[in-house]
């Protein structure tokens, strides 16, 4: 039998009837390494568990920070309520990471691995199953006993105890159950995915079960609540389900769990986000921490990053492009000091589950303080050339070349060669746009990868709804340095458009392309017919400056406002992908028979690619 977590890692004096292992090592050296429990200590609130956790072992996908191998020993502190109490309100989600404590002093992982589908933040690995963790006595020695009821084998960060797999003589089954899909285009709560957010077809190489979106919690179906515990002699508790999902603890706890969430004293919202800041006035020189809440618990990672939160001054001379960090409360937290006392505008760029890009705005007002004075620019050494291809015109797609005079150094930053941010001096539009690297690729790249050489010639496609000025900031990374070159340039007014040009044929299937991508992002076309597509641009401020159809070698420019029309030749029964030309918009062709479902989904050439590492 496989073992549940880290259960293999623990030693089986767990089952003593005292709670905590403690740790017999003396020699102050060595119990700064040694196993089980160092201290156990009280305020009278909580109950304070120190450990070394296994010291210098790597937990893998269990850890929320995997990527980094320990620097020396851990010097574990778990805060567990003495006193726990049910969640009043919403019940706060288990975070990331660590979210219990064996009685060993072992940390308890999150069974939700940080490692997703192609880093998308939105299928996320089962760690426990990947992590391929071999039996243990312990596990044994707790399913021994069927007639018992299990011991503790540790605490839940809210406070309340979990026991192993056998509660009332018999094994506690979990309610959640493996989902009835064969195709991973919808989250368990029903959201519809857009096409780019899908998961990989269920089959042999991702099996059901592969990630934590495949289950859902069926009420009624087992002996556990949603949280994956149940009220025992007088007191609520969670318990071990073995092999069976989620293991230990729910996706969210039972009681008030005292996590460390960011202060919310000030908060602004923008079209159902939610700002708050941790004072009541922003100073400037002083730190503030600036947190986000979403309606959605994970936000896709868009250039590896779930939030760009870009931030500008009402002059346009402070800039800053940061990135907030998961918190508890399904929150994403960044602490930032402004410069200067004044007004600033936050552009939050996301992509949340189920829908298109979005940028929130929120404006804040700085009040004066230990102003701090503006930093020389950094010298890099590299001269960075700013050159549009024409004329720069509102209502077109204007090419525009950035040249480095040495390139060398050139290192990609988050998932490109190159960022660019635009702002209007009215501040009311924001352009977030990246190099046109790979013109072959039709899946916008989210993961590290190798970029090749790095070029000298950095080109991108850009356009703009309103004339007027416009301030760039050009930002790459030179030998592990962020090199940020402003550029400030003008937009004339747009030329007529002729009405004509945006009139679909009368059988074709519209499709409109905005800011938002593909509307719709999903088609159903009959087999063996010929099909007309109308895809209409609704302006020039979004990235679609062509559309791509790869398995059919279509691509056709889209001008902004305008109308193309693409005639699709008659296909069998299947799956085809549209996409705009820098891959940020997917959309799917589901050929139908009208007599059967399409049993197999035909993989884009990127989608092969990418299954095959």
């Amino acid at each position: 039998m496989k073992a549940c977590f880290i259960l293999a890692l623990c030693s089986a004096s767990a089952l003593a009837a005292d709670p905590w292992v403690m740790s017999t090592a003396t020699n102050p050296a060595v119990l700064a390494v040694a196993p089980d429990v160092h201290s156990v200590h009280t305020d009278g609130q909580y109950v304070y568990i120190e450990s070394a956790g296994l010291s210098l072992h790597s937990f893998g996908a269990l850890e929320a920070n995997q990527y980094d191998a320990p620097l020396g020993p851990r010097a574990l502190t778990f805060r567990i309520p003495r006193n726990p109490r049910p969640a009043t309100g919403a019940h706060l989600s288990t975070p990331l990471g660590i979210v219990g404590v064996f009685v060993t002093g072992v940390p308890i992982y999150n069974p939700i691995g940080t490692i997703s589908y192609r880093d998308q933040n939105l299928w996320h690995q089962d760690a426990v199953k990947s992590s391929q963790i071999a039996p243990s006595p312990l596990l044994a020695a707790l399913t021994s006993h069927p007639e018992r009821h299990s011991p503790i084998i540790g605490f839940a960060l809210d406070g309340y105890p979990i026991y192993g797999p056998f509660g009332e003589g018999r094994p506690m089954k979990s309610s959640y159950q493996l989902r009835a899909i064969t195709r991973r285009n919808t989250l368990p709560d029903g959201t519809l995915l857009t096409p780019g957010q899908e998961g990989p077809d269920v089959g042999p190489q991702f099996p059901l079960g592969t990630f934590a979106e495949d289950y859902e919690y069926v009420p009624g179906s087992g002996d556990l609540d949603e949280f994956n515990g149940r009220v025992v002699d007088g007191t609520y508790a969670y318990f071990m389900t073995a092999n069976a999902w989620p293991y230990l603890i729910g996706p969210r706890y039972y009681g008030e769990a005292t996590l460390s969430s960011p202060a919310r004293v000030t908060s602004y919202r923008y079209s159902g986000v939610e700002l708050y800041t941790d004072v009541k006035e922003i100073h400037a020189g002083e730190p503030v921490q600036l947190t986000f809440s979403f309606k959605a618990r994970f936000l896709e990672k868009v250039h590896q990053q779930p939030i760009h939160l870009v931030v500008v001054s009402k002059d346009l001379e402070d800039f800053d492009h940061i990135h907030p960090e998961p918190v508890p409360g399904d929150s994403l937290s960044v602490t930032h000091t402004f410069a200067h006392a004044g007004e600033y505008t936050l552009y939050a760029d996301y992509t949340a589950p189920g829908a298109g890009p979005a940028i929130a705005h929120f404006t804040l007002f700085v009040k004066p303080g230990r102003e701090i004075a503006s930093a020389p620019p950094h010298d890099s050494g590299v001269r960075v050339t700013f050159s549009p291809e024409r004329a720069i015109r509102a209502g077109e797609d204007i090419p525009i070349t950035f040249k480095l005079s040495d390139s060398s150094g050139l290192e990609p930053w988050l998932g490109a060669w190159a960022h660019i941010m635009i702002v209007s001096r009215d501040r009311q539009t924001f352009i977030h746009a990246h190099p046109l690297e790979q013109p072959e690729v039709t899946q916008h790249v989210h993961t590290p990868q190798s970029f090749g050489r790095a070029p000298s010639t950095i080109r991108t496609v850009v356009g703009f709804n309103n004339p007027g000025l416009y301030k760039l900031w050009f930002q790459f990374q030179n030998q592990g340095e962020i090199v940020t070159v402003p550029f400030e340039f003008k937009v004339a007014r747009a030329l007529p458009v002729d009405p004509g040009l945006n009139r679909p044929a009368k059988d074709a299937i519209p499709v409109k392309v905005s800011a938002q991508g593909f509307e719709p992002s999903r088609l159903l076309i009959p087999a063996n017919q010929p099909t007309q597509l109308a895809f209409t641009r609704s302006d020039a401020q979004n990235c679609a400056s062509e559309v791509l159809l790869p398995e059919l070698g279509i691509r056709k420019p889209l001008p902004p406002g305008q109308t193309v029309l693409i005639d699709l030749p008659a296909s069998p029964a299947g799956e085809l992908h549209f996409a705009c030309g820098m891959g940020m918009f997917r959309g799917v062709l589901l050929v139908t028979d009208g007599k059967s479902t399409i049993r197999a989904r035909r993989r884009s050439p990127v989608e092969d690619d990418r299954a095959s590492r």
